[in-house]
C-alpha cells in the first residue's frame, strides 16, 4: 500500500533547486516500481536513468556495487 498510495509532488520536484534524477535498474524490467519510476521521469520531462543490476544493485553479494558506483559517479558528475 505504501507504493500504490504514494503520489509524488510533481510541482515540488520540478521546482527543486537541485537536479532530480529518477533511476531504475537495468534488470528491473517492467515491475510496478520500474514502471512508476519511468512514468514519474516522463512527467518531469526526462527519461529514467538506468543503473547496473536491479533494485538493490548497490549491495555487495546481491548486485553489482562496483558498476553501480561507477554509474553513480557518472550521473552525479553530469552537467
Amino acid at each position: 500500500m505504501a507504493i500504490t498510495d504514494y503520489h509524488p509532488d510533481i510541482a515540488a520536484l520540478s521546482a527543486a533547486p537541485t537536479r532530480v534524477v529518477i533511476a531504475v535498474g537495468e534488470e528491473t524490467g517492467e515491475v510496478y516500481t520500474a514502471r512508476t519510476a519511468r512514468a514519474a521521469a516522463r512527467v518531469l520531462g526526462q527519461e529514467a536513468t538506468t543503473f547496473p543490476s536491479h533494485h538493490l544493485g548497490f549491495l555487495d553479494g546481491a548486485g553489482r556495487p562496483d558498476a553501480f558506483a561507477a554509474r553513480l559517479r557518472e550521473v552525479l558528475n553530469a552537467e
